[in-house]
């Protein structure tokens, strides 16, 4: 007999809290445009910096990586934009020649 999947944690309802990542206060000293490596784990693979919902940062911690990551992209630590390989589109036809 087959297993059945595993089930999906429940979406928070309107109002409830979610449950985000709980970060030290050594995250928030090691938010600093001086460490681009713990930076890009904030950004998305296109580097766009992610949003709070994504990231699980608070309010002013989110507006202080933001500021840190614009700092660091102007020191060029950081790129500002990422060129990510396309993905072959599914259902499409190759063009011929």
């Amino acid at each position: 007999m087959a297993r059945p999947k595993p089930r999906r944690p429940r979406a928070p309802r309107p109002g409830e809290p979610r449950k985000m990542r709980r970060w030290t206060d050594e995250d928030l000293a090691r938010i600093t445009y001086r460490d681009p490596a713990f930076l890009a784990r904030f950004l998305s693979a296109k580097g766009k910096i992610r949003s709070r919902r994504q990231t699980g940062l608070p309010r002013v911690w989110q507006a202080r990586m933001a500021r840190e990551v614009k700092h660091a992209r102007e020191l060029a630590l950081l790129p500002f934009v990422v060129d990510a390989p396309e993905k072959p589109r599914r259902g499409r036809r190759e063009e011929r020649d």
